[in-house]
């Protein structure tokens, strides 16, 4: 198995409004990133996107902020990654 890592960005004080608003949620929280290499030499990160949490669990407007502002963070972070 190639190097892998699964880093967990979480935050109780943002989780918990999330969790309460949506219970279900609590299924995908804490946020998780899978990072690997590839057979190609090169390094992925996977993830979902605050788009498919967001379709998957009914979240009222208020705590979908969070969760779309984190996304952004993880989508831009991931580009940023070398490899």
């Amino acid at each position: 198995m190639p190097p892998t890592q699964v880093l967990i960005p979480g935050n109780a004080k943002r989780g918990t409004p999330l969790m309460l608003a949506a219970p279900s949620v609590a299924l995908d929280l804490p946020l998780r990133v899978l990072v690997r290499d590839d057979c190609q030499g090169s390094t992925r990160a996977s993830f979902h996107t605050a788009a498919e949490l967001e379709g998957a669990h009914a979240l009222p407007a208020a705590p979908r902020r969070w969760l779309l502002r984190s996304g952004w963070f993880l989508t831009r972070w991931a580009r940023r990654r070398p490899g």
